[in-house]
Parts: C-alpha cells; sequence; structure tokens
C-alpha cells in the first residue's frame, strides 16, 4: 500500500508553494513599480527609442533689418535630401541601384558613392546633398512616388538657409553663421541667443522591422522661428561710407585697411560702421581682392626669397598667409583694432583745460618755434617753421603740438587721467558687438613729463576708433559719454517688441559751456583760411584731423603712419558725427586731412540732404554757386545774349549773331560756374577745339588762368577752392586731350598739411 502523504506533509509543500508563490509575486510587483514608477522615464524612453523615430525641422533665424525696415540678413525653408539604406534594405532592395541612380541625376552628386553607401543596413540617415531648392526637393518626392518607394527609402527633410541679399553690405556689422546656423561674427553671434529660433520635429512610428511608417503614424511640432532685429544702421549712409573708403583704399595704396563711423552725437545710435575692404556675407570664406593682392605679392616674395623654398613650402605658408587674411577680413577694424589717434584727440585734451578754467579760446598758451623741450627731449611740430605765438583757437587749427604740450603741462599728470577716464578711455564703450577691445595707455603711477607731454597731443596712447568717436561726441553733444549701439529693438515672431536699446548716458564729463566752447573753436577749424578740405559751403561743420607715427611698429627710417579725422554736423547743435581712420596710406600722403577729410566730405555731401539736414547758403556761397546753361537754341543773337548776363554768364559767337542759335558748348541744362564763357553757333561751323592744359599741382589762380586762357571753363571742386596752399589734385578732363572750346573741366583741390 503506497504511502500517502500525511496532512503535516501536505502542509508543508503548501506553504512551500505559497511562498515561492509569494516571493514570485513580491518580485513582480517590485519590477512593475520600478519600470512604471521609478524607473519609468528610462523605459519609455527606450519603448519610444524602438516604437518611435525623430526628424528635426530647423528653426528659422530671425530677420534682421536697418533702420527703415530694409532686409540686411534672412533664413528661408531648405531641405536636406536624405537617403536610408536601411529602408531601402527593407522594402525596396531590388531598386537600390534604381533609386541611387535616380537620386545622383537630381541632386548631382556621385551615383558610386551613393551605392557604397546602401551597402550599410544599418543607417537610416544618409545624408546626400545639404540645403538644396524646392525644386530638387520636389523632384525627390516625385520620384519616389513615381517609382512607389517606401517612405522613408529617400525624402526631403526641411532646413533653413541664411541669406544676405546685399552681399557685402554692412559685412563687418552683421557678420554670419556657421554650417549649423550658429552666430559666429558680428550681431549673428552677439545677438544669436534672440535670433535662434527652437527647433520642431516629426515623430513618427516604427514598424517591427525598425522601418518608419507611412505619413499618417507621424506627429508633427511645427519650429518657432527666432526674434528679428532692427538695427539702427541706416543702407543710405552705410552704402556710401563703404563706396568711398574703398575708393580710398587704391587712391592712397592703403596697407593696412581703413575703417569709418557715422553716429548720432547724442543718443549714441551708430548709423553707418564699416571696415574696408569688405567682404561678401554668403560666401565669407573667399577673400576680397584687397587680400588676394596681398597673397599673389606675398606668393611673388617667397619664390623670389634666396631661402628657395620648395614647393610644398610656398603652399603651406601660403595657406597660412591666407587664413590670417580671412581672419583680418573678418575683424571689424573700427572697435576691434588699436590705433594711436595723434591730432585728432588734441580736442579732448583742450575740452579738459576749458572745463578746468585754465585758458579760453583767446588765451595766449605759447610761442611755437617748431619744438619743444620736454625735460631735455626734443618734441617737434609737424611745421618745423614753427606758428609763432598760439592761443588756443589757434593751436586747434594749426594743430600746434608745442602748444598742447604747453596745455598739457597746464591740465597737469593727475587731471589728465582723470579727464581720460571720465570721456571713457579706459574702458569698453559697451557697445553691442562681439570682439570690442579696449585702450592701451599711460597710467598716472607711470606719467612723467615726456608721457604727458605726447599724451596731450595723441601720440602716446592707444584707443580703438568708436573709443575716439565716443570720446569726441562727448565733448560737443553737451558733455555728454553715451554708449553707443547698433540695434534698436528686438521683435519677436508675432510682431511684439521684446527689447529696445534707448540712450544710454553714463555720466555728463565737461558743461554745456565747455561744450559750446569747443564746438565753435571746432568749427573754426574747419572754415579757416577759406576752408578746409572738410568744408562744404551751405553746412556748419566742426572737425579735427590726426595725423600718427606708428612708433611701436616702425623705425624712424621706415615710418607708417594713420591719418584720420572727426567731423559733425549741424556745428551749433550737432546730430550727426564721423571719424575715417586710413591705417598706412602709403601714395605719398599723410595728412589725416588730406586722405581722411575728402572721405567724409563726400558721404556728407551725398547724405545729408538723405538725413534731413539742408544747406543753408549765406548770401556770398550764393553768390560764388555754379549756375546752369539755359535754353537758347533757336532764339535770335541779341534775345542769347540778354539771357545768358541774366544768368551771370558770358559768350563768345561763332557766325554771325543777328542769326539764330544752333548749338551751344556746354549744352543747355549743363552745369557751368558762374563768370563762365559759352560758345554759340549760330550756324554748322565745326566746332573749335583747344587742348586741356596740366594743372595738376597748382593753385587755385594759377589753374584758373591756366584753362581760360584756352577758352575753356574751370569748375572748383573741394572744401578749400578759398584756401591760398590749397593744390589741385585731379582734373575731370585729361590734360593733353582735344576738347570743344567753352567746355568745363573740373578741377578738384586739396590742401596737404596737418591743418584742419
Amino acid at each position: 500500500m503506497a504511502n500517502t502523504p500525511t496532512k503535516k506533509m501536505r502542509n508543508r509543500v503548501f506553504m512551500v508553494v505559497f511562498t515561492v508563490l509569494l516571493a514570485f509575486t513580491a518580485y513582480i510587483c517590485v519590477r512593475l513599480f520600478d519600470v512604471s514608477i521609478v524607473n519609468s522615464e528610462y523605459y519609455r524612453s527606450k519603448a519610444n527609442n524602438q516604437q518611435l523615430t525623430r526628424f528635426s525641422i530647423n528653426a528659422n533665424r530671425g530677420t534682421i533689418y536697418d533702420a527703415d525696415g530694409k532686409i540686411l540678413a534672412q533664413s528661408s525653408t531648405v531641405w536636406d535630401i536624405i537617403l536610408s539604406p536601411g529602408d531601402i534594405h527593407e522594402y525596396d532592395e531590388d531598386k537600390a541601384e534604381e533609386i541611387c541612380k535616380g537620386v545622383a541625376e537630381i541632386c548631382g552628386v556621385d551615383y558610386e558613392r551613393l551605392i557604397e553607401e546602401c551597402k550599410n543596413v544599418k543607417n537610416r540617415h544618409y545624408i546626400v546633398k545639404n540645403k538644396v531648392d524646392k525644386e530638387t526637393a520636389d523632384a525627390i518626392t516625385q520620384f519616389r512616388i513615381d517609382n512607389e518607394l517606401a517612405t522613408y527609402s529617400i525624402y526631403a527633410n526641411e532646413n533653413t538657409k541664411r541669406d544676405y541679399p546685399n552681399e557685402t553690405l554692412a559685412s563687418s556689422i552683421i557678420g554670419f553663421t556657421n554650417f549649423d546656423g550658429d552666430g559666429v561674427y558680428g550681431i549673428e553671434a552677439y545677438y544669436d541667443d534672440y535670433l535662434q529660433g527652437v527647433d520642431g520635429k516629426i515623430v513618427t512610428a516604427l514598424d517591427a522591422h525598425g522601418g518608419a511608417m507611412p505619413y499618417q503614424y507621424e506627429t508633427r511640432y511645427e519650429a518657432k522661428d527666432g526674434n528679428s532685429l532692427y538695427l539702427t544702421l541706416d543702407s543710405t549712409l552705410q552704402y556710401s561710407l563703404e563706396k568711398n573708403l574703398e575708393l580710398v583704399l587704391t587712391q592712397q595704396n592703403v596697407q593696412n585697411r581703413a575703417c569709418g563711423i557715422i553716429m548720432n552725437a547724442k543718443t549714441g545710435a551708430i548709423l553707418a560702421m564699416a571696415s574696408a575692404p569688405a567682404f561678401d556675407l554668403n560666401k565669407p570664406a573667399a577673400l576680397s581682392d584687397y587680400f588676394k593682392a596681398k597673397l599673389e605679392k606675398y606668393e611673388e616674395e617667397l619664390r623670389e626669397d634666396e631661402k628657395e623654398y620648395t614647393e610644398e613650402e610656398i603652399e603651406e605658408l601660403l595657406d597660412q598667409r591666407e587664413a590670417v587674411y580671412r581672419e583680418t577680413q573678418w575683424n571689424n577694424k573700427a572697435i576691434s583694432e588699436l590705433y594711436i589717434p595723434g591730432s585728432v584727440f588734441k580736442v579732448v585734451t583742450a575740452a579738459a583745460a576749458v572745463e578746468e578754467e585754465l585758458i579760453g579760446p583767446d588765451s595766449y598758451i605759447t610761442t611755437c618755434l617748431g619744438a619743444a623741450d620736454v625735460a631735455g627731449t626734443k618734441i617737434e611740430c609737424w611745421n618745423a617753421g614753427g606758428h609763432g605765438d598760439v592761443d588756443l583757437q589757434l593751436a586747434l587749427v594749426k594743430s600746434c603740438n608745442p602748444a598742447f604740450i604747453a596745455i598739457g603741462h597746464l591740465v597737469g599728470a593727475r587731471n589728465f587721467c582723470n579727464y581720460f577716464e571720465a570721456f571713457g578711455l579706459t574702458e569698453k564703450t559697451g557697445v553691442d558687438l562681439p570682439g570690442e577691445n579696449t585702450s592701451i595707455y599711460v597710467e598716472y603711477d607711470r606719467m612723467g613729463p615726456v608721457e604727458l607731454a605726447s599724451s596731450a597731443f595723441g601720440q602716446t596712447n592707444k584707443l580703438t576708433p568708436l573709443q575716439m568717436i565716443t570720446a569726441y561726441a562727448a565733448v560737443i553733444n553737451g558733455g555728454y559719454l553715451v554708449t553707443p549701439h547698433v540695434v534698436d529693438k528686438i521683435v519677436d515672431s508675432t510682431g511684439n517688441v521684446i527689447k529696445t536699446n534707448g540712450t544710454n548716458v553714463k555720466r555728463q564729463v565737461i558743461s554745456e559751456e565747455t561744450s559750446a566752447a569747443m564746438r565753435m573753436m571746432l568749427e573754426n577749424v574747419v572754415e579757416n583760411n577759406g576752408g578746409s578740405n572738410a568744408y562744404m559751403a551751405g553746412y556748419r561743420i566742426g572737425g579735427k584731423s590726426g595725423t600718427s607715427e606708428k612708433l611701436d611698429e616702425y623705425s624712424q627710417a621706415n615710418m607708417r603712419y594713420v591719418g584720420s579725422m572727426c567731423c559733425f554736423t549741424p556745428a551749433d547743435d550737432p546730430e550727426i558725427i564721423m571719424l575715417v581712420m586710413v591705417d598706412e596710406p602709403m601714395n605719398g600722403q599723410i595728412y589725416g586731412s588730406r586722405v581722411a577729410a575728402p572721405v567724409i566730405s563726400a558721404v556728407f555731401s551725398e547724405c545729408l540732404e538723405h538725413m534731413g539736414i539742408y544747406a543753408q547758403y549765406t548770401a556770398e556761397e550764393l553768390e560764388n554757386q555754379d549756375t546752369t546753361v539755359p535754353y537758347i537754341l533757336g532764339t535770335h543773337g541779341l534775345t542769347a545774349i540778354s539771357t545768358l548776363k541774366t544768368y551771370g554768364l558770358n559768350y563768345e559767337f561763332v557766325g554771325d549773331e543777328n542769326g539764330t542759335v544752333v548749338s551751344t558748348v556746354p549744352g543747355a541744362s549743363l552745369t557751368i560756374p558762374k563768370g563762365g564763357t559759352v560758345v554759340i553757333y549760330m550756324d554748322d561751323s565745326e566746332k573749335k577745339t583747344s587742348i586741356v592744359p596740366n594743372v595738376i599741382g597748382m593753385t587755385v589762380e594759377q589753374a584758373n588762368a591756366a584753362i581760360t586762357s584756352v577758352g575753356l571753363n574751370i569748375s572748383l571742386s573741394g572744401g578749400a577752392i578759398e584756401n591760398e596752399n590749397a593744390k589741385a589734385v585731379s582734373q575731370s578732363i585729361e590734360a593733353g586731350t582735344e576738347a570743344y572750346r567753352g567746355a568745363v573741366i573740373e578741377v578738384t583741390f586739396f590742401l596737404n598739411d596737418e591743418t584742419g
């Protein structure tokens, strides 16, 4: 008889089974708690990764506008063409070659490369081509539909592309983005967090093989575009500034670039800022012609060098130099490079002395004999003959170094350093641009008599052009040091203003009375002795030029110079202030009044009316204005004489003056100086001609005599035409050319010295 389990044994088995079941149940509960509560995100993520896939939709960066709402930078939608070898392997393996061939033709890529990529079946995201246009993207979509391919075998994924419609305009201000769409230079970098949007995404389900499901199984989360910037820049001023800076590069053979800044003197709003040469924002890696020429010259030097470099060494050195030039052309010279300002800085020294009531405009300062002795060191004036007895007004007009050495001594080292700091010259201006540099200057504990003397006339401390114009603005705007800025406001994608940049006054450095006195004296600098290169009839302009030696870089035997000038208008109530700096002009002229002033004059003449600043001529200026030839064709000779006299013009008849007028030289509506001569032809006689004389280097009086003596008219150009020291630098018709008698030759006159 078999043994039957006793009740005790059955109870024991039951307890073992129950315990095991209880333990298993507890383990399951613990695991469920861990999976669903403690580590729920981890397991949810794993499940999503197995069941879902995501595609990013890049957000468009915000648009950058100028002050008038013109687009300077804008993002547009483009597409990346994506190939999925995994999906092709799962669904379209027999069509792989056909797919690769079609995609290669549409996108213009290498077919063999695509075939090779299709072998990597683990890859589901191979970028065939980045940032293609809509036409290409649509062609890829149609190709997929026509060939009944799996949804994600080949497809177009949205991306964005940054476009700069004006190419080089404001390149050093705007900057650019890298391949990933991040700002790396200019305001693109400084305001990157505002410009960047929030990327969207497409989430789609995966099938059992890991392939993306069709569109009905996907969810789309739209991207949020970035904020837009409205700048203080005026595109008209910016274009004019860039154009004239590019001209000075060529005309003066400038070796180390040039830059300019136009600013609202009261608010600090930057209306234009340029470094020349500019570069193409759409192709920032490409060198400008200016740097291409430098690179070619460098290659010539390498090939002619006695070291006899190998081709490999030459290529390596050229690559290195090209990288340096590329980085240099990206740098905003106006804020990132330091220069010795020279005599432009004298306005700061003068303002400090006037504010401290040490001198006034008519106060005698010193007798300039061409040099000054400072603690045993001889410091020369630019005018070796000296200026004689000098007061403050004359010291500014003549830019007399010994006079400013004396003024610096009056102010004293302690006060000089205090004002240097108060004018913001020991710190960055705070402009909303990346890469701003700060000054190198002599501190009080190192400032001896020689350092004070040279600092007083601007030949020691090194500043950025932006620091200099900001300090200069404080001298003439009532004494207020303001923070310069290039962005006016930031607007979100729905049009709401989320941030504004208004006027930020740091402090008042000098009094309104001192500022008014400085404006008056600086206006006299421009108008002195019949005008300077910056003078413009009908406009009240104040300014000061400067020429500095690059003592820390070159020996006296090989010295190079920086010419600069800073002007403002209207002189009695400044709205616009402009600084131009020309670094290492090598065409024979070095003075700021010669190389920088013409740039300012050209920009002002092109743009002041655009800015709402109009000429207000004196009676004398109106009397000297050019006129136009009236229409007298077909009139009787006597009538023609009467009309020309009304216009203040002389005449010369060819043929019978009792007949009717057949033609004139100059022709009707053409500009001619008052007092000029119109040649009147009363028949079809062959027009008389004259040989144009060479007047380059002549004074106004000499050039006028030379041109009018051969029956031609002269039109005087340049702000210094009333100055007896002005010399002709160009003429509109080349010397030796045959021209019709009566033709107008425009001759430009400039001063070439350190004054005004």
